[in-house]
């Protein structure tokens, strides 16, 4: 497989959906707004700079109207809207905004001289060609010899700061690309116009901040090839998820909205689920009488001077002792008493090895290959089952 700066996030962001899109190719007729929104201000500024190529100057209302055609051609009945208060031409005329915000911010477009719009690169992280990285430059640009701009349009809603794109990846691997087709450039610059808010951003990597992207992405695509299973990730991004009709997080809601009432409330799923909320909705009621119940016991057994308190047919003992609390994991001064005990030679006197944490690391695959074989060894695989309930916040 030929991965892409979008493919190796969408598997950051949800491993089952990368399945879904990359490796079982279902076709997702869905499509965000936000999406819709922003790739008809890439194309309409593609349009814009091919002019300007060959020496054509169009007007601002000639690059609108550009914008309004082709968002007419290319609209659709699947298009999702999520924020309810928002209509289609909410997001048009957004669109032309951050175009108009553009178009006056840098016209005449003489900054620099275009070297490529929509610019494809397709480079290996590696001297074998095993692990390609193939991708789109928004528009690739010149100011001065030996200097190249690697340009990036957003139209998100949200204004990120410096340090997210000094770790920014997209543009990192596209610089990547740059100095091995071109070595002779001196220096890259990387380069986001946030459109919405009508902000140009900045930023450089050094060699050895590529170098760490190379085999942090070497050994991003090494865990993809070699996954077994491609769970679901929960997030906001949910919403904007074309597959949640097949989704495990989803498609029960999908599978039961449309029954008459009489169905859905029978449906096996529905009612145990319901059960489950009810009995754990009383468990908290009762944990909470229990807890006062306890507290007031032992006011009665202080004042009684009792350890033990009869009914007809059960004995309660009752005991107040003292107990040391230590900090947590968390807390910040749980070093310096880890410190402390394992300089006292006591340390495997009161420490255990934490099972669940070992699980975890072990299901995660980033230690060494050959010690999580030999852990493996000493260890059986045993299915759980968690159930937890939540408000219903992501989704439709």
């Amino acid at each position: 497989m030929i991965y892409s700066p979008s493919r190796l996030e969408s598997y950051r962001q949800c491993p089952q959906k990368f399945k879904y899109t990359y490796i079982d190719k279902i076709p997702s007729e869905m499509e965000g707004i936000e999406a819709f929104m922003g790739s008809r201000v890439h194309e309409t500024l593609e349009k814009l700079y091919t002019h300007l190529r060959f020496c054509k100057m169009i007007s601002l209302e000639e690059l609108l109207d550009d914008y309004r055609q082709i968002w007419e051609e290319k609209w659709h009945d699947e298009i999702r809207i999520v924020r309810a208060e928002m209509t289609p031409d909410d997001y048009l005329a957004l669109g032309e905004k951050c175009l108009t915000d553009y178009y006056q911010r840098y016209h005449p477009f003489d900054q620099s001289r275009t070297l490529g719009i929509e610019h494809p690169v397709k480079f290996s992280l590696d001297d074998t060609g095993q692990y390609m990285i193939q991708g789109f430059i928004d528009r690739l640009s010149q100011p001065k010899d030996g200097v190249i701009w690697i340009h990036d349009y957003k139209t998100k809603g949200f204004f990120p700061t410096q340090q997210d794109l000094d770790e920014d990846r997209q543009l990192a691997f596209y610089q990547l690309a740059i100095e091995k087709l071109w070595p002779e450039t001196k220096e890259v610059e990387l380069i986001w116009h946030y459109l919405i808010f009508d902000q140009e951003i900045h930023s450089r990597r050094s060699p050895d901040e590529l170098e760490e992207l190379r085999q942090e992405t070497i050994a991003l695509i090494q865990e993809i090839e070699g996954a077994a299973l491609y769970p679901p990730r929960q997030s906001g991004l949910c919403n904007w998820c074309g597959f949640q009709k097949i989704c495990p997080l989803f498609r029960h809601q999908y599978e039961t909205e449309s029954l008459p009432e009489n169905e859905y409330m029978g449906e096996e799923g529905v009612r145990l689920a319901g059960r489950l909320i009810t009995l754990q909705s009383e468990e908290a009621s009762v944990k909470g009488e229990i807890a006062k119940i306890k507290e007031a016991l032992g006011d009665y057994a202080r004042r009684k001077g009792v350890e033990a308190v009869f009914t007809k047919d059960h004995k309660v003992r009752i005991k107040v002792y003292e107990n040391i609390k230590f900090p947590s994991w968390k807390d910040p001064g749980r070093a310096a008493l880890d410190k402390l005990i394992k300089s006292s030679g006591k340390w495997d006197e009161v420490s255990s090895l934490d099972i669940f944490a070992l699980s975890k690391a072990v299901q995660s695959g980033n230690w060494d290959l050959e010690i999580l074989e030999q852990i493996k060894e000493h260890g059986n695989t045993d299915p759980t089952l968690w159930i937890k309930v939540f408000p219903k916040k992501w989704g439709k």
